[in-house]
């Protein structure tokens, strides 16, 4: 077992849900062994992204398309919403004719905002509804990823590419572009601090996290990746921002650091390795290695990888969720 009987895992009886990018399927995993409990199956190429709505069971999966950021050929227009109460597919938010949906965040206005890369456009959704009641144009065709201020009053956007963020003022329902800051570099992640007023990115060109101060939307430090020979892909912090992870882009790495944004280890996890969450006490971090078929399994305080379970075909993201709460 991952967790002894008495862990808050366990306790609070959670789940695990995750992206099957290239299996084309969502899967449901034991939060304890991430052994698959159930397979879902119907999705159109290719699932990307989730993003878990406590408030109403369920989960958003964008269907972006069969290409990757900055190249997407063939792109999708749905949402899959997954009932999380049922584990089923409950059905798709069509968005057309927006395209690319990908990186989605819950407001502070209980809406969600979600880019739709290839229409240089975030869509804001109703998840009481599942009903689009807005959209906000942003200045780029390569907007691949967002992250919302804890405050809820500003929308920073990674533009991949274009080596900007967007800022999107969000306070007394404005939804409108402020600022467009210019980068180093291209930029492969974003995340908003839950505790500070900071925004930290990743630079694609080179190992380092760019932190920008979300009231200034200045750029206030760079922090060498020691541990990594080119940029990071994914920055994700834990819900309550005690910890931060830096996952390599196409590299088999990841530094975590703490809430100060010093280093605590650097770990050596599985082959194109995408997104990770937290456990809910912060005990565990899981990485879904794309290329392998398997989860990096680490355990914070013992600073290893403990376990590298073969998970589905290749998962992208995944995120645990209460099913005391579904």
């Amino acid at each position: 077992m991952l967790y002894s009987d008495d862990s808050e895992i366990n306790k609070r009886n959670y789940g695990i849900i995750a992206v099957d990018k290239q299996g084309g399927k969502v899967l449901f995993l034991n939060a304890d062994t991430l052994k698959v409990e159930k397979t879902l199956t119907g999705f159109p190429p290719n699932p990307h992204e989730l993003l878990i709505i406590p408030q109403h069971n369920k989960a958003y999966v964008p269907i972006f398309g069969d290409g990757i950021h900055g190249d997407n050929p063939h792109p999708q227009h749905q949402i899959a919403v997954i009932d999380l109460s049922k584990r089923e597919l409950s059905g798709f938010i069509d968005l057309s004719p927006l395209e690319s949906p990908h990186t989605g965040r819950l407001g502070n206005d209980g809406k969600v905002y979600l880019c739709c890369e290839n229409s240089a456009t975030i869509v804001v959704i109703d998840p009481v509804t599942d009903k689009i009641v807005r959209e906000i144009k942003v200045p780029s065709t390569n907007t691949h990823r967002l992250s919302i201020t804890p405050q809820g009053d500003k929308l920073f956007t990674d533009n991949e590419e274009d080596a900007s963020v967007t800022v999107v003022e969000l306070a007394d329902n404005k939804g409108k572009v402020i600022d467009n800051i210019a980068m180093p570099g291209a930029v492969n992640g974003i995340a908003a601090a839950p505790h500070s007023r900071s925004i930290i990115t990743s630079n694609a060109d080179k190992p380092e996290l760019i932190v920008i101060n979300s009231k200034t939307h200045k750029i206030i430090k760079n922090i060498p990746l020691r541990g990594h020979k080119k940029g990071a892909q994914i920055v994700r912090f834990s819900q309550g921002g005690e910890f931060l992870i830096a996952i390599g882009d196409q590299e088999p790495v990841a530094t975590l650091f703490d809430r100060e944004l010093n280093e605590i280890a650097c770990f050596s996890v599985g082959n194109k390795p995408m997104d990770g969450c937290f456990s809910p006490d912060n005990k565990r971090l899981l990485i879904a290695n794309e290329k392998d078929g398997t989860v990096s399994i680490i355990d914070i305080a013992q600073r290893k990888v403990i376990a590298t379970p073969k998970v589905g075909v290749g998962c992208e993201v995944l995120s645990y969720y209460s099913e005391l709460a579904a």
